[in-house]
């Protein structure tokens, strides 16, 4: 029997209408979330936006046996789909907004082989993974103590100090002392071992005494007190030290110190004095015998006047602004020795303009020293530093022209 026509667009009505109220419920539920969001603040859509991130990505958190390890994370691709780039880290922080997948996992540090691993992500979760770098220890000592250790750029500590993670195999350390140049140290590292190793940065004894003593020591502008001074670790290598004393020129010298040396200087003060050269002091304030050129007259009278009353070629006013009264060292060969007036007069010399002779007068406690003899001390060489109170021309018969040397000292030592 066939339905009636009427039956089959009944039935069509009521399943047209179901579909209809279905399509207007779901604008409906549609169009109340939209206005559900709408009415969100900044700050609950993005809680929202966090939490939907939480809920389809994962997070990595990674441990290690070095703290300062970076971790970077890469999504092994699954198929032609593009991998998204590697995502890099600390091991304060996990990795999080990783999507679903297998990581290859990989520590790095500096100066270390790196540490690597595959770690699985799943959304909505955290996985763990321990990146450990192999490692063995080293017990380090040094000559001196107390120097800064290195590995590449970490600080390590200072010895003597024990190392209880180094990467194996060959290790350079780099050590480093204020006043050495930094030092190189190459060792071997075995996995599970300690090592052991006594690294000496080159230095030998400095022993700086003076003539006089009490001299400030300066090594590059920095004081380290007064002579005598002794440097048990003087860092190898040459040193420039200045020596400065009241009444003395600062004094400068070079001293070479080699590892394990044991090094001693006494230098004289009074080296830093000029040479006192006769023939350039007469080519200076020489005056040639010409009537219409002498010296003028107040020289002979005023405060320039020689001892002895006679100016016949030296320009006196010259001769102190220039050479008196001043501190000179000399050296020469004694001519005689006056036990009475300790006056010490050596060989005469000649210079381009006339001849000339010094004489030295020693303080007592330098001629106490010398405890010369008047018919020994001829033909000795004696070296002093003292001050230069004349330049006297000659009476007649005496040739030579005279220069006074007082409160001399005697210099030990060669002068430079």
């Amino acid at each position: 029997m066939e339905p009636h026509p009427s039956h089959i667009a009944s039935g069509q009505r009521g399943s047209l209408a179901r579909a209809t109220a279905a399509i207007l419920s779901a604008i409906l539920v549609a169009l109340l979330s939209l206005a559900a969001g709408c009415g969100k603040s900044p700050e609950e859509q993005r809680a929202i936006a966090k939490a939907e991130k939480a809920r389809t990505t994962g997070v990595l958190a990674v441990k290690s046996n070095l703290a300062t390890a970076a971790i970077t994370a890469t999504l092994l691709p699954s198929g032609a789909e593009t991998a998204p780039a590697p995502a890099t880290g600390t091991l304060e922080k996990p990795l999080s907004g990783l999507a679903p997948g297998k990581y290859a996992v990989t520590a790095r540090a500096d100066g270390w082989p790196e540490a690597s691993g595959q770690a699985e992500i799943t959304a909505g979760q955290t996985a763990e993974l321990e990146l450990n770098f192999k490692s063995g220890s080293l017990r380090l000592e040094s000559e001196p103590v107390g120097v800064t250790v290195k590995l590449g750029a970490t600080v390590l500590g200072k010895t003597p100090l024990t190392i209880p993670m180094l990467p194996p195999g060959e290790c350079a350390l780099t050590l480093e002392q204020p006043g050495w140049p930094a030092i190189a140290l190459r060792t071997t590292i075995a996995e599970g071992q300690e090592a052991v190793a006594t690294a000496r940065l080159p230095h030998g004894k400095l022993s700086v005494e003076s003539f006089p003593t009490g001299a400030a020591v300066l090594i590059g502008g920095k004081s380290f007190g007064q002579t005598p001074l002794v440097w048990e670790r003087m860092p190898a290598g040459t040193k420039k030290l200045t020596l400065q004393a009241k009444d003395f020129p600062p004094l400068e010298i070079t001293v070479q110190v080699d590892d394990r040396s044991d090094v001693k200087v006494a230098p004289e003060l009074g080296a830093a004095f000029p040479l006192l050269n006769g023939a350039a002091v007469l080519k200076d304030v020489w005056v040639p015998d010409d009537p219409n050129r002498l010296t003028a007259s107040f020289e002979i009278t005023g405060r320039f006047a020689p001892k002895n009353g006679i100016v016949k070629n030296l320009k006196r006013q010259r001769l102190h602004e220039n050479w008196l009264p001043k501190r000179y060292r000399y050296s020469g060969t004694v001519k005689a020795y006056d036990p009475k007036s300790g006056e010490i007069e050596f060989n005469e010399e000649v210079g381009e303009l006339s001849r000339f002779r010094i004489v030295a007068t020693p303080t007592p406690a330098a001629l106490a020293a010398l405890n010369l003899d008047e018919k020994t001390a001829k033909g000795v060489t004696l070296a002093f530093y003292g001050l230069l109170t004349g330049v006297e021309e000659p009476r007649w018969p005496a040739r030579a022209i005279t220069f006074e040397l007082t409160s001399a000292e005697p210099l030990r030592g060669d002068a430079p």
